[in-house]
């Protein structure tokens, strides 16, 4: 995990990147192998090559997000019922602009994520603590691949998300840091009144 893929502003406090090597969760993991399988040689796969068979074992856990006009916005064209339920909101249709005029800090952070996996082209995980759930919940962490889509290895126009939330981590994080972590998510749940 030497290697950040997203800017520290982007991430909530005790999250961490990864290489998409490292995935842990059996879905996470499954989602990359079929992402690699339909990529073979190229950079990424095109959206059009993902199919419901292929993506069924992870289907309910994933979001597809269409690049628009050169990243001047993104749209949320497929939200599986564990992320609506994640999120507690339907979200398919809606736009990024949408979320930053709603809900500036969460829109901005997700635009910030899809114009960062836009523009290099490169997929990651993200995993850390949810922020919302008690320490002992049954979803108090997360691991989410950035997967890029698109129809030549020159430009993203989609991106193939997939995350889960887990009780625990799966991940090398010793007891002292699952405490900093649930410390870093308190006080950043007081401070915004949730």
């Amino acid at each position: 995990m030497s290697q950040s893929f997203l800017p520290q502003h982007l991430l909530a406090p005790g999250s961490l990147t990864a290489s998409i090597d490292e995935a842990g969760n059996p879905l996470v993991k499954r989602s990359i192998v079929y992402w690699r399988s339909l990529k073979g040689e190229r950079r990424f796969p095109a959206r059009e090559a993902l199919s419901l068979r292929g993506m069924a074992a992870f289907l309910r856990y994933t979001i597809i997000v269409h690049v628009l006009d050169r990243a001047a916005d993104y749209e949320f064209t497929y939200v599986g019922d564990a992320q609506r339920e994640a999120f507690q909101s339907y979200f398919k249709g809606l736009r990024v602009s949408q979320l930053q005029a709603a809900a500036p800090e969460f829109g901005n952070v997700l635009r910030g994520v899809y114009d960062v996996i836009r523009a290099n082209g490169a997929p990651f995980i993200v995993r850390g603590r949810t922020g919302t759930e008690p320490v002992d919940s049954k979803s108090a962490y997360f691991e989410s691949a950035f997967l890029p889509l698109g129809a030549s290895d020159v430009a993203v126009d989609h991106i193939l998300v997939v995350g889960v939330r887990i009780p625990e981590p799966f991940w090398n994080l010793s007891e002292d840091d699952r405490k900093t972590l649930a410390a870093q998510s308190e006080t950043r749940r007081s401070a915004s009144g949730k």
